[in-house]
């Protein structure tokens, strides 16, 4: 089972992106052991924001091998190629964990140490929907690695 972690600011309030959350971890569950942490959105000075939410996320971020913050400025792929790009990560053993910033994003700093980073679109999605599309993303990129027909 290869051990990927979520860390995202902020919860899931609308209980059907709670539902799909639900439902893509069941089905990631043959292929992925799914750590999903919830971190406090930060208050006051967007600035200052950012620079405290950094300093409580660097350490989740350092205990993997490969951490990828979600960024809109991040590398755009197809499926096939975020399974090709999960499947060499999966080959060297490297341990995972995608991150998804607040609703102002990640501080400057942190997306200067972190090498990977990941566009999910062009378009800008609420953090909520986002979420989902990442988990649903990653089930894909495994039904694509297995050769596994994608159950939609």
């Amino acid at each position: 089972m290869y051990p990927i972690g979520l860390i995202a600011f902020g919860r899931l309030r609308l209980e059907p992106c709670r539902d799909l959350e639900r439902h893509y971890l069941d089905m990631l569950r043959p292929y992925a052991r799914m750590d999903v942490t919830e971190l406090a959105e930060g208050k006051g000075d967007p600035v200052r924001q950012l620079k405290e939410e950094a300093e409580r996320l660097r350490p989740k971020l350092k205990a993997v091998k490969c951490p990828v913050l979600l960024t809109p400025e991040g590398k755009l792929r197809d499926s096939e190629a975020l399974a090709r790009w999960l499947g060499e990560r999966m080959d060297r053993g490297d341990s995972l964990a995608f991150a998804l910033g607040s609703s102002h994003g990640f501080d400057p700093g942190l997306k200067g140490e972190i090498r990977e980073q990941l566009s999910l679109s062009p378009l800008t999605f609420p953090h909520e929907l986002s979420r989902v599309m990442l988990l649903e993303q990653l089930y894909r990129a495994f039904t694509i690695l297995r050769g596994k027909e994608y159950h939609k």
